[in-house]
């Protein structure tokens, strides 16, 4: 049995599992036993002055292959990125500026060291190989992955942790794909079918990516996929106070996420698209559900009948936080006035991709999970969506949830006092101001930019909202937290009002420099 450690001098460990490109920002945490097997043949050659793997070194990998799959102990880890926009060396004949290509880096902090348990029968000269090979190895991953590797006695010797196998213990478990050498047998019976395979085991784990490209192999000869299940908790993100996306919180109303897409022809949603964006969100979200019951989330009792207490779950609200790119949804938030049970954590945990229309899949990321109070200010920078004041504007239209009439309840003033009293919140000094479109001030452009606002959702089967799109100010008797959503299409994305004046298609900065490192200049920012 070999029980291997692994250390992590430099902080981060970089590595892209196999099938994914670099730029999807994913990290194989733990490493595979395909990757490990592979640093320890490169540090043979290039450390102990192979030119040919000697014969313990082709029994070694045999016995491995053959053995049942290896188990993880893995630290405390927080998740990663940066971003880097590189020169290409091409202008933009438009722009006038020279061409750049995204590329990021990803990575796993650990803070403890890794442990590796194979069970497998070796022999005392493996065992020595292995320990001399552990000892030269410089970097697991990316050459930036600098490690420390030492063979230890016994498993019992391996440091504390999750543990992670190919079996499931908790139902939060999700699951992480790795490659593994298939058995010495499996391996030459496939081999006699398919005549340009590598000729043995050994040579199909020194094979090169340029060799996989032009074979166009889809995967590794000689490689299986294992399924192991990691839990949810082993990997967290650096987060301000309050704010968690581990295990179950005690009590939790707020989740941030951030959404990504990193292909160049895919942008992000425009703030236009909140309705049918956030719709989709929710769809995406519930299907993390399964056949659970989730009132928070749905909106919906046990028996799929709409809850009593109006405006107590989930609200999907729209944010830009990045003034690069503005007016477009780069992040979401979800608020449940009436808290997330574990149900719905667990939702909030598993979600990792929406869609959008005229879009790849848009990457989904939780930036964390807690209290409302948490989220007020992110970055340094307080969010408008979420402030405390008497003076509230509209963020997107406000569209009444009934027909309009002149006077009476269903006039717009009537209809947003009546949304106020539904949610428990001060009553307005003086009527609603209207805003109308014009160009004559920042105001009235923002009420002209309101008519390109969707009012569908992408069911045909929803029923459509009555007619208007409103800019209104609303001054309260007193002053009132955020966020506040009113009016017909609130739980996704309209009606939603901000603390001053905010400019058109405007939002805070994007999140920066979250676990509070100074980064080269080419680092624009960091998020997860």
């Amino acid at each position: 049995m070999l029980s291997i450690v692994f250390e992590f001098p430099a902080g981060r460990y970089h590595a892209t599992p196999w099938g994914h490109h670099v730029n999807e920002g994913l990290v194989e945490w733990p490493p595979s036993p395909w990757r490990i097997l592979r640093a320890l043949l490169a540090t043979g050659y290039a450390k102990l002055g192979w030119q040919r793997a000697p014969a313990v070194m082709r029994t070694l990998v045999e016995t491995l292959a053959a053995s049942p799959p290896p188990t993880y102990r893995l630290p405390r880890a927080t998740l990663g990125h940066t971003r880097h926009y590189m020169p290409i060396g091409a202008l933009d004949k438009k722009r006038g500026v020279e061409k750049t290509s995204l590329v990021v880096d990803a990575w796993v902090r650990p803070f403890g060291a890794l442990g590796v348990v194979w069970p497998a029968e070796t022999s005392d000269e493996q065992r020595a190989l292995v320990a001399r090979l552990l000892e030269r190895l410089g970097y697991l991953g990316r050459a930036e992955s600098r490690v420390r590797a030492r063979l230890l006695l016994s498993p019992e010797a391996v440091p504390r942790g999750w543990d992670v196998s190919t079996e499931r213990q908790h139902r939060d478990d999700e699951p992480v794909r790795l490659l593994a050498p298939v058995p010495t047998m499996e391996y030459d019976a496939w081999r006699r079918e398919v005549a340009e395979a590598p000729e043995d085991l050994l040579a199909a784990l020194q094979i090169e990516t340029t060799a996989l490209q032009k074979g166009g192999w889809s995967s590794p000869p000689g490689s299986r996929e294992l399924v192991y299940w990691r839990p949810a908790d082993a990997i967290s993100l650096a987060l301000p106070a309050g704010m968690t996306v581990g295990a179950n919180v005690r009590f939790a109303d707020t989740a941030l996420f951030a959404l990504a897409t990193d292909r160049k022809r895919d942008v992000l949603p425009l703030m236009e698209r909140a309705l049918p964006t956030m719709s989709l969100f929710r769809r995406a979200l519930l299907s993390k559900l399964g056949d659970e019951s989730c009132p928070e989330l749905s909106g919906k009792d046990e028996k799929g009948r709409p809850l009593q207490e109006e405006h107590r779950h989930a609200h999907f609200i729209p944010l830009s936080l990045d003034a690069r790119n503005r007016g477009r949804i780069d992040h979401v938030l979800v608020y449940a006035p009436m808290g997330f049970g574990q149900a719905a954590q667990r939702a909030l945990r598993r979600l990792r991709k929406t869609w959008t229309k005229g879009t790849e899949d848009i990457a989904v990321t939780l930036v964390g999970m807690g209290e409302l109070a948490s989220f007020r200010a992110i970055g340094g920078v307080s969010l408008p969506e979420l402030g405390r004041g008497t003076t509230w504007e509209s963020r997107t239209p406000f569209v009444p949830p009934r027909f309009l009439k002149s006077r009476g309840k269903d006039s717009l003033d009537g209809q947003v006092r009546a949304e106020l009293r539904h949610r428990e919140l001060p009553d307005l000094v003086a009527s609603p101001v209207i805003t109308p479109p014009t160009d004559a001030s920042e105001a009235g452009l923002q009420a002209r930019w309101f008519r390109h606002f969707v009012r569908t959702r992408q069911s045909r089967k929803a029923p459509g909202p009555p007619p208007g799109l409103f800019r209104l100010t609303l001054t309260f008797e007193r002053p009132v937290e955020g966020p506040l959503c009113l009016g017909w299409g609130c739980h996704y994305g309209l009606g939603l009002f901000v603390t001053g004046r905010q400019r058109t298609k405007s939002g805070a900065r994007r999140l920066t420099e979250v676990e509070g490192e100074a980064e080269s200049p080419s680092v624009l920012h960091e998020e997860r």
